[in-house]
């Protein structure tokens, strides 16, 4: 069913001025609508809604559609009907007048309305003339048949309205040109950029923000970014969006036909990382389609700040169920308020980790799996809205080992490796080797004694010495640090205490820097189910602050049954 969902009140319409001075001050049940700019069609694509943009009050009647081949002045009604190359659909809630081309739609709290669509061979400059009137219930809709039909006659009074359907070729519209002007922003100061529009058509120029391709999407308020003011040229009407490009900050301009250049001004607040930004402006000529020109160009933020990475949280719940956590950089909401589902049927491993923190953009070293026969399997980050690809097989035999865990980059050759415990206490390092087939290089020996562990978790750079560390918790409930060193004959180097009490936790992991600060955090889960942030403090003596409670993971039922942090 094809609907409009009305404006809520009369605040939305009266703010435009699209309505001033046609709605009476009195009546509080009366209904005006308003109308958006003509339509233009492009063959073979696209369609033409022909219902109100919005509305004050609550339709309850008849909405009238009037559409004729030449202007609606003619009460005789001579040309009704749409030009050869249009034509008109309908819905359950619109039906045929018995004039040509009059189409009767019900209006009753949301106004339904027919569509009109030009075929492939429609010829380019076909147009169609449109006229609306309301038929309030009980009230005589012949009448308002015949004020649509004139509908060039009355005032837009909120009660009639006349507009115009065009076709045009996609190769007219192609002589609208567009070329953006995008200097450096600089870190706690403005300039002005600007855009240059040929317009052949008249249309509606809109220019959206967002990062650069490859890097990450902002979070709330975290793009330090505002558009400031817009100045026009005479042949354009223009208005944008307050507060940050971040949350639908644009600049939009109505445009007449001619040459104009239009300036607008950012200003990036004092602490805005070093972002690089597009700058994405489209021509909308064609109402609906693909085919309005667009142009696009990338600036930089010039800033001290970096932008950091953000990572995932993935977790593995009882009904084997891989989710993801989305990190925010936040400290206060170190996850989004949802989590995605990554895959199914990750209970067939009774042991997984990942190699590395994964980030939002599904880049890291990728995710290790060993199934109940020993055998281990890998599966790289896509880099993609995917977390991972599908697994391929490492090999058999990994049920020699009691624990694996993935510890980052401990060899200082920038890839990801893994550790293994035997059944003996025996550690052993698995290199990386950066490659799917064979993922890790031969293993060699760490040194003898940590069965006196039932945790091992890699820690990430917990130091800020550069080099990822090791978490280790003995059976006791102590947990220790083992630093990095880079060197793979010797990882790391002695244990340094960390602190008691930590048999409070069935699981803990370091998904990486979850609050903007370069330091990777640490997340634990205690026995009620409860997540827990270590956010990490750089100190090898006292590498985390106080634990905080992470509120906003997603369900509190469904975060009770992980029994994986990764």
């Amino acid at each position: 069913m094809r609907r409009i969902l009305a404006v809520s009140g009369s605040v939305a319409l009266l703010a435009t001025g699209a309505l001033a001075g046609a709605v009476p001050a009195a009546a509080a049940d009366y209904f005006a609508f308003e109308m958006g700019r003509d339509w233009t069609l492009m063959p073979g694509e696209g369609r033409a809604e022909l219902g109100p943009t919005g509305w004050y009050d609550e339709a309850d009647g008849t909405m009238v559609y009037a559409l004729s081949k030449k202007q609606l002045n003619d009460p005789a009604w001579a040309a009704g009907g749409v030009p050869a190359g249009l034509q008109v659909s309908l819905d359950t809630d619109c039906r045929k007048a018995t004039a040509v081309g009059v189409y009767l739609c019900d209006a009753h709290g949301g106004v339904s309305y027919p569509e009109v669509s030009a075929t492939a061979t429609a010829v380019h400059g076909t147009t169609a003339y449109v006229g609306l009137a309301y038929a309030p219930s009980g009230t005589n809709v012949d009448k308002a048949v015949k004020e649509a039909q004139t509908a060039a006659t009355f005032s837009e009074d909120g009660l009639h309205a006349a507009r115009t359907i065009t076709v045009k070729s996609a190769e007219h519209v192609a002589q609208n040109t567009l070329a953006l002007n995008t200097p450096t922003l600089k870190a706690g100061d403005s300039v002005t950029q600007s855009i240059t529009v040929h317009a052949v058509d008249a249309g509606h120029l809109s220019i959206t923000f967002a990062p650069s391709e490859g890097q990450r999407d902002w979070e709330e308020s975290e793009a330090g970014i505002t558009i400031d003011s817009v100045s026009r040229g005479d042949n354009t009407t223009c208005d944008h969006t307050l507060g940050s490009v971040a949350y639908g900050g644009e600049v939009r301009c109505d445009i007449t036909p001619g040459d104009v250049t239009i300036d607008y001004t950012l200003t990036a607040g004092a602490k805005t990382a070093a972002w690089k930004v597009n700058a994405a402006a489209v021509y909308e000529v064609y109402n609906w389609g693909t085919h309005n020109p667009e142009t696009s160009s990338d600036f930089a933020v010039d800033s001290p700040y970096p932008v950091r990475p953000h990572h995932l949280l993935l977790t593995r719940g009882k009904d084997g169920m891989l989710r993801s956590h989305y990190g925010t950089g936040r400290a206060s909401e170190p996850f989004r308020d949802f989590e995605e589902v990554v895959g199914r049927g990750w209970n067939i491993y009774d042991q997984l980790t990942k190699l590395a923190p994964v980030t939002v953009q599904a880049g890291g070293g990728g995710l290790v799996g060993r199934d109940t026969s020993g055998v281990l399997w890998h599966y790289r980050t896509t880099g993609d809205w995917n977390v991972v690809a599908a697994r391929t097989k490492v090999g058999g035999g990994w049920n020699a080992y009691n624990k694996l865990a993935g510890v980052t980059d401990v060899t200082a050759d920038g890839r990801a490796d893994l550790i293994a415990r035997d059944t003996s206490g025996v550690l052993w390092l698995y290199s990386g080797t950066g490659t799917d087939k064979a993922p890790f290089a031969a293993r060699t020996k760490v040194g003898g004694g940590w069965s006196a562990y039932n945790e091992l978790t890699g820690a990430g750079d917990v130091t800020g010495d550069g080099r990822a560390d090791l978490l280790a918790r003995d059976t006791s409930g102590v947990l220790w640090l083992y630093k990095g060193t880079g060197k793979a004959a010797t990882p790391f180097a002695a244990r340094t205490k960390v602190g008691g009490g930590w048999s409070a936790y069935r699981s803990m992991t370091s998904p990486g820097d979850l609050t903007d600060d370069g330091r990777a955090d640490l997340v634990v889960q205690d026995k009620a189910g409860v997540l827990w942030l270590y956010r990490a403090t750089g100190s090898a003596t006292a590498p985390y602050a106080a634990r905080v409670k992470v509120a906003n993971a997603g369900e509190t039922s469904t975060i009770s049954t992980y029994n994986a942090l990764l």
